[in-house]
């Protein structure tokens, strides 16, 4: 379980940061798509904002504890914090790619559930798994 548990203390930090990193982008973005992604970067970090309430509450659940400050969270996050110097397409870009992350991260979390035998712990990574294969393809479809 050590190793499941670290896996998932690292994806909550990982989706933490891309949630701030999602909301920073949503208030800082400008320019002649202002609109269309304010409010494509709002829906997105108001579901991660609960992703990560359900996953943190799950790890609960298991026994752990996870990490609860921005400091800690940010250390062992595998997504990098908000650039507010970059413009509006670079932003599209890392967020598709952070989110691409993302679902690397949760695939190998499914797959060492599996091998515990900790189905609930699988289906509830997969089904994150799934909504950020869709914000993927929003972001993608922008910068084509």
């Amino acid at each position: 379980m050590e190793k499941l548990f670290k896996q998932l203390s690292d994806a909550q930090a990982s989706l933490f940061v891309l949630f701030q990193k999602t909301w920073v982008y949503h208030w800082d973005v400008v320019g002649p798509d202002f609109h269309q992604f304010h409010t494509l970067f709002g829906e997105q970090y108001n579901t991660m904002f609960e992703e990560i309430d359900t996953l943190t509450e799950h790890m609960r659940y298991l026994g752990m504890k996870p990490v609860s400050t921005l400091t800690r969270a940010v250390e062992v996050s595998m997504i990098k914090e908000a650039n507010s110097l970059i413009g509006a397409i670079e932003m599209v870009s890392e967020l598709r790619d952070d989110n691409k992350k993302i679902i690397d991260i949760l695939t190998d979390i499914s797959e060492e559930s599996d091998s515990q035998r900790q189905y609930a712990t699988s289906n509830l990574v997969q089904s994150i798994t799934e909504t950020h294969g869709k914000f993927v393809w929003m972001l993608r479809s922008f910068l084509e």
